[in-house]
């Protein structure tokens, strides 16, 4: 069991308080790992993604991965390679199917979505506390 806090973005009007954990990606192939990079818990988005960009990163060569396409909460398509990485957060590790696509924004580079992350972990969303529990 862990606990995380929210964390805080200043908003004009008002602040907004968002659901993410520090995680690091390892790429066993090339025996890569990133620092820690922040991941937005997204109980709407089917599977996780991460940029292109932290997929460079790894070594992935993008050619053999299967492809698949997604349609984003904003109804646009766009598409993503799918490569078996190792996460770790929070002292856990496991293997896991990312989606690596150039449509993934470099403000939440990470999305850990449905297939990977919730059917893996319970998770409790608690807003009024600021705080998400993963176990």
């Amino acid at each position: 069991m862990a606990k995380f806090p929210y964390l805080v973005i200043p908003g004009k009007d008002r602040d907004v308080y968002k659901p993410w954990i520090s995680v690091n990606l390892d790429f066993p192939k090339t025996h890569k790992v990133t620092p820690l990079i922040w991941a937005l818990i997204d109980s709407g988005a089917d599977n996780c993604l991460a940029s292109w960009e932290i997929g460079l990163w790894l070594g992935i060569k993008f050619k053999k991965q299967a492809i698949k396409t997604f349609t984003a909460a904003n109804g646009q398509p766009f598409t993503g390679f799918q490569e078996k990485v190792r996460m770790f957060f929070s002292g856990e590790e496991s293997f896991c199917d990312f989606y690596f696509s150039k449509s993934i924004p470099v403000k939440a580079p990470i999305i850990l979505g449905q297939s990977g992350f919730f059917d893996r972990h319970k998770v409790i969303f608690n807003l009024p506390e600021k705080e998400l529990e993963i176990i």
